[in-house]
């Protein structure tokens, strides 16, 4: 592996001041298309399973710099943004899983935006005026020129951040997807015990569902009339006929059957499919339960639903997170119970993070102000 080179500069910088199975991840925007004379060659494709890229660096801010995969240690390479919030959300899981995996692993946190931006957003602080500098304890670095974006991003396919990729014993490839649920397989490929060669065949049926959705992406998105979500709903249907287990698909199915169309009895019934197929994945039945229960206009059947979601996603986490109580909370307001509404807000303000604190709290306003006026 190429040096990472370490400024002591910019640790200067920052050493004074400075979150399903489906799982929330931005997805990125394509770059503008060159002319022909001026495209390069085509990038090299990266799969689970080939060797690992080196990683040509520009500047730790965080971290000690590597000289290359070493024998033995298991790393994660992980793709973040400033302006993304669901790797922000990640940062303290990569935090506690860096605690855990000391000896083991080096987790790895690229950014391909400039130098200073990623400085200024290190020395930003929450509620509590703990700087972000200070809130993360893995190694960061920035990645302006793009070179380990192209080596592992492009050439593996990956169109959403954040994404990780866990680097084996052997610097092999051994795992791509959302550093919120690495924490499985990063525990079998420390001990020994992953199936590589399995999760490569699944990855590799992945990537052929999502090309299928691809090829219909585009009639979905242009969809306006009635008639041609009807007709987009039809080329899903086509798509999940040969690949059913694809949860993209599934999801946006039920999106546009509860958004677009307004046809709550199907939505209900491809919800709830959707539920049961992931009756054990918090993450998903929360996310599902809360674009449910914020939309408008929707039954009592299939709010009814979306707090049986969200109720099992907090019986999952043991009514410790926070996200998914606000979740429930919401279940009950819409429900018009407002004094059940109010009791789990607040508990979700008590145990929330410090950096979701405010806006669950001015929810919580928001209940008790109804409450008092029933």
């Amino acid at each position: 592996m190429k040096r990472i080179i370490i400024s002591s500069a910019i640790l200067s910088l920052c050493s004074g001041s400075v979150l399903a199975q489906t799982v929330p991840a931005t997805p990125l925007q394509p770059a503008a298309a060159q002319p022909a004379s001026q495209q390069a060659a085509p990038a090299k494709t990266l799969a689970v399973g080939d060797k690992a890229p080196a990683v040509e660096l520009t500047h730790v801010l965080k971290g000690e710099a590597i000289e290359e995969f070493e024998p033995g240690h298991v790393y994660v390479v992980e793709f973040w943004a400033t302006w993304c919030p669901p790797c922000r959300t990640s940062m303290p899981h990569l935090t506690e899983v860096q605690k855990e995996h000391a000896e083991e692993v080096t987790i790895i946190g690229i950014s391909d935006e400039k130098l200073q931006t990623v400085v200024d957003f290190l020395q930003k602080t929450d509620d509590e005026g703990k700087s972000w500098f200070d809130k993360i304890d893995y190694t960061l670095v920035t990645d302006p020129d793009e070179s380990a974006y192209t080596d592992y991003m492009r050439a593996a396919g990956q169109r959403g951040i954040p994404t990780a990729f866990i680097v084996g014993k052997d610097a092999h490839v051994e795992w791509i997807g959302h550093p919120m649920s690495m924490d499985k397989p990063l525990e079998e490929i420390v001990n020994g015990t992953w199936d590589r060669d399995t999760y490569a065949a699944d990855f590799k049926k992945k990537k052929e569902q999502e090309a299928a959705a691809r090829s219909i992406m585009g009639e979905i998105q242009s969809a306006d009339t009635p008639e041609e979500f009807r007709a987009a709903l039809g080329k899903i249907d086509g798509v999940l006929a040969e690949y059913p287990d694809n949860l993209n698909l599934q999801l946006i199915k039920y999106d546009m059957l509860l958004k677009r169309l307004k046809d709550d009895d199907k939505a209900l019934a491809c919800g709830e499919q959707i539920a049961r197929d992931n009756w054990d994945s918090s993450g998903l039945l929360n996310s599902i339960s809360w674009n449910t229960i914020t939309t408008e206009d929707i039954s009592r059947g299939v709010k009814a639903a979306a707090t049986r979601w969200a109720a099992r996603a907090d019986e999952l986490t043991d009514g410790k997170d926070a996200s998914i109580i606000d979740t429930l909370a919401r279940c009950y307001y819409e429900q018009g119970d407002l004094a059940k509404a109010v009791e789990l807000q607040k508990k979700a303000v008590q145990i929330a993070e410090p950096g979701m604190t405010k806006s669950l709290k001015d929810t919580l306003d928001e209940y008790e102000a109804e409450l008092d006026k029933a």
